[in-house]
Order: structure tokens, then C-alpha cells, then sequence
């Protein structure tokens, strides 16, 4: 596999054998097995006009690299690109719905598939919708990355959009797939400011309900840059979404996004995310850029969307230590290390300031994942940790604070896999972030905490395993 023994990529998340990875498109739990199709450059370590990549698993943790499923090569050629999109299931016949770009012109297009999704055929009077009449005026700046679903009178489908400089998506009908008619912005008027700061173009939409609220996931374009996803609940009525609540998916900065969801057989809303490179890929490495997070579940519990790494990647766990009602006061070593960790711990403050974890990439080299009490905070600083590839050092940080008040106790579950570092936050934040330290390989961890003792009630740390 193409850059294996590079020390930066990722040996237990899902990534193309070499090349370019990022939007995942149609995802779907197929015959008992799970897919991701995700847009790929399969030639270099830099986006270009994409394909589609394609893997599938048995279980979300081991993944098989499959042919790509479309090309922009394949007639009739997209020659700009086979653009994001969605996977359904239309009557037993796998279909995907996909961002053809032709001289500029972004238009939606179809494509249907073989019972195993291997091969793949676009449908030859592409595009199948394009941008309203009634809306040509308004010269998009966007038009793209369809997201479907069936309802009792047939099939609904957002395209991701601006209006007016700010993001929206469109929605449209069809009984066929083939045949759309558009029927009005998706979100009238982002009322009541939820939609405040959600972006000048929505990338991505993905619509579902969840725990008896509807929830649509959106990812926020300002100016000339990608940076997170946003997730809108609310109500669901008379072909309208009215977004009571706005929460933030990922706290990274720019590194999670476009987030698709599938709901799988065992009743669960499963979401990956593209992970981007934080580096100057073709500088620092000639055959890679770009994975997919690990895959996660999505609950409404009391109006909060809540978030868990899916159990199954438990298999990974080897090595492991334990740690129960351990006081901790500035740096202390764990016996454990390695660049491919999983830990799980929960804090309470005592007399600390700040309070967490230090992984120690190299001499000199760390990341730090800290709890900032007083500030009700959690902070990932990575300013010592990415070495010298022209990368914007970084503090990431997101709130801890519950009804108005800092939080004294916190949960962390915590996933570093080479240059991946992935944690949620009591189930409820999540915040992903890139490392590339550059000194000789230390690998070690430590707890930390100062201007005081914090407790660790409980700990537990194990290396993990490779999934290729």
C-alpha cells in the first residue's frame, strides 16, 4: 500500500490505498455489508476532478478497497468531475445520485449499479435535474451534492445551494428519480436566527429523523473556505424544516467535514466524516491525503444530539491499563504507549486549573487534551505537535458548560491513530484534529495537571491494532 511506511498515515481509519480522498458520498449498509463511496483522486495526493472510490466492511472496522465506481471518463463524461451525492435503494436496484460538472455547469446525475455495487452505469440522458428556471437569476454560486430519501408519494432530494449569500438547500420531487420538479427552499427564511452563521454555501445536505425530531446535517462555506458542519433539529411539516436548534458536529478546526449518515439494519444512525490533511501534503509526502473518521452514532437524547464511537471498534484493543480514583498533579506517566491509542477517562477538578492528557509524539513533541476549568473549556493544543510542514498551529477548544455553569466532572473518549486524533466529550462534543510530529518517535502518555490535584475516577487505555 502506497505510503505504509509513512509514520503520519493513519493505520486503523478508512483511506484510499494512495491518492486523494474526501467528501464520503453514498454510504449504505448493502446485504448485511457496509459501503462508503467517497471522492478520490486515485493518482495523486491533491484534489482534481473526482471519482468515486468505493470500500465496504463486515463489521466498520476492517475495510476492503473495491474498483472505483465511476470515472469522469465514463460516458457521458462528467469531464469535470463526479461531484458528492448519495446512495439509494430504488426497488432493489442500487442507484446513486451524484454532482455532474460539465464546462462549470454543476447539475445532478444519475447512476445505477450491479447487485454487488461493483460496476456501475451512468445513465446516458444525464443530467436529470439542473438549476430552476425560476431561480436562474439568482446565479448560484452553488449547485450541488444531491442527498434523497422516499416518501409515501415518491421521491425528495436537497441540492446544497446559496441564496442571496447565504447557505440553503433546495428540495425537489420526483416519482422516478429521473424526473425532478423543484418546490421551494428547504428551510423558509432561516427563521428565528438558528441559521445564524451557518454559512454563505451549505455543502453536503443530509436530511433524516431522529429519536422523533427531524435532523438535517449542513456543512459551512464562508468565502473561499470549507470549516465545519452544522446540525439544524427541528420540525418537519408541509415539505418544510423548521430548524429549532443549531449544534456544531465536530469542534476541529477545519478538519472534520461533510458528514453523510446511513441508518443501518440494527436501527442505528451511523455518520463518517471526511478528515482532512492539515500539512502540505505533496511537500511532506508523495502518495496520500485524506481519510475517513471513524464511524459514529447519532442520538437525540432531551433535544441534544449525542454522539459515540461505534462499540465494534473495541476489537482493535490490545495492550491496555487501568486506573481507579488516582489523584494527579503535574506530569505522570502511564505505563503505555504507542502511535495508535484508544482511551477513555473521566475527570473531576479537586484544586486543578487544567487537567488531562499529554500524548508525547517525540522529544519536544505533544499534543495536549486538557480540561480548562475555570474557563469551562476543553482544549486540544497542538502547537507542539506538527512539526515543520507549513501547517497553521492550533489550539482547538469547545465549551463545557452546562444550564449557564463550568463543569466540575467530564468524561473523554479519546482515538489517536498517527496523525488522527479523534475524541468526543460526554457524549455530546466531538473534536478532531491532525498531529505531525517530526522528531524521532517517543510515543508515550501521560496524565497532567496543574495549579492543582484533579482525580481521574476512572481510566482506561490500550494500544490498538491495524486494520490493513
Amino acid at each position: 500500500m502506497s505510503g505504509a511506511h509513512d509514520r503520519h498515515r493513519p493505520r486503523y481509519h478508512l483511506l484510499p490505498p494512495t491518492g486523494w480522498m474526501n467528501d464520503p458520498n453514498g454510504v449504505v449498509e448493502w446485504q448485511g455489508r457496509y459501503h462508503v463511496f467517497y471522492q478520490h483522486n486515485p493518482v495523486a495526493p491533491r484534489w482534481a476532478p473526482p471519482h468515486w472510490g468505493h470500500a465496504v466492511s463486515d463489521d466498520l472496522v476492517h475495510w476492503q478497497h473495491l474498483p472505483v465506481a465511476l470515472t469522469p471518463e465514463m460516458s457521458p463524461a462528467d469531464a469535470d468531475g463526479c461531484w458528492s451525492g448519495c446512495f439509494v435503494d430504488d426497488g432493489g436496484t442500487p442507484t446513486i445520485l451524484y454532482t455532474g460538472v460539465r464546462a462549470g455547469e454543476q447539475a445532478t446525475c444519475l447512476a445505477t449499479g450491479s447487485a454487488d455495487l461493483v460496476h456501475w452505469r451512468k445513465d446516458p440522458t444525464n443530467p436529470v435535474s439542473r438549476v430552476p428556471g425560476t431561480l436562474a437569476a439568482h446565479a448560484l454560486e452553488a449547485y450541488r451534492d444531491p442527498y434523497a430519501w422516499r416518501e409515501d408519494d415518491g421521491w425528495y432530494a436537497l441540492v446544497g445551494t446559496s441564496l442571496g449569500g447565504v447557505g440553503q438547500a433546495l428540495l425537489y420531487r420526483s416519482p422516478d428519480l429521473r424526473r425532478w420538479e423543484y418546490l421551494h427552499p428547504f428551510v423558509p427564511a432561516h427563521a428565528d436566527g438558528v441559521c445564524d452563521d451557518t454559512g454563505q454555501i451549505w455543502e453536503c445536505p443530509n436530511f433524516f429523523a431522529l429519536d422523533g425530531e427531524h435532523v438535517l446535517l449542513v456543512s459551512r462555506w464562508q468565502g473561499t473556505a470549507l470549516t465545519y458542519p452544522n446540525a439544524l433539529v427541528g420540525r418537519y411539516a408541509e415539505r418544510r424544516f423548521h430548524p429549532g436548534s443549531r449544534q456544531r458536529l465536530d469542534w476541529g478546526y477545519r478538519c472534520f467535514y461533510a458528514p453523510l449518515s446511513l441508518l443501518d439494519d440494527r436501527g442505528r444512525r451511523l455518520v463518517w466524516g471526511w478528515l482532512q490533511e492539515q500539512r502540505h501534503v505533496e511537500r511532506a509526502n508523495g502518495h496520500w491525503a485524506g481519510a475517513a473518521s471513524l464511524p459514529r452514532t447519532l442520538t437525540l437524547e432531551d433535544g441534544v444530539l449525542r454522539q459515540r464511537f461505534v462499540p465494534e471498534l473495541e476489537t482493535l484493543r490490545g495492550a491496555g491499563v487501568r486506573l481507579d480514583d488516582a489523584p494527579v498533579h503535574g506530569v505522570q506517566p502511564l505505563d503505555l504507549g504507542g502511535p495508535a491509542l484508544e482511551l477513555r477517562l473521566t475527570l473531576s477538578r479537586g484544586s486543578a486549573a487544567m487537567a488531562g492528557v499529554r500524548l508525547r509524539h517525540a522529544p519536544g513533541e505533544h499534543t495536549d487534551v486538557v480540561v480548562a476549568w475555570e474557563a469551562g473549556r476543553l482544549m486540544v493544543d497542538t502547537r507542539r505537535a506538527k512539526g515543520p510542514h507549513g501547517t497553521d498551529y492550533a489550539v482547538d477548544t469547545l465549551p463545557l458548560v452546562r444550564g449557564g455553569a463550568a463543569l466540575e466532572r467530564v468524561s473523554l473518549h479519546v482515538y489517536l491513530d498517527h496523525s488522527v486524533l479523534e475524541l468526543i466529550v460526554d457524549e455530546r462534543h466531538a473534536l478532531t484534529t491532525r498531529v505531525y510530529p517530526s522528531g524521532p518517535p517517543l510515543d508515550e502518555v501521560a496524565l497532567v495537571a496543574n495549579g492543582g490535584t484533579a482525580t481521574v475516577e476512572t481510566l482506561e487505555a490500550w494500544q490498538l491494532g491495524a486494520i490493513w
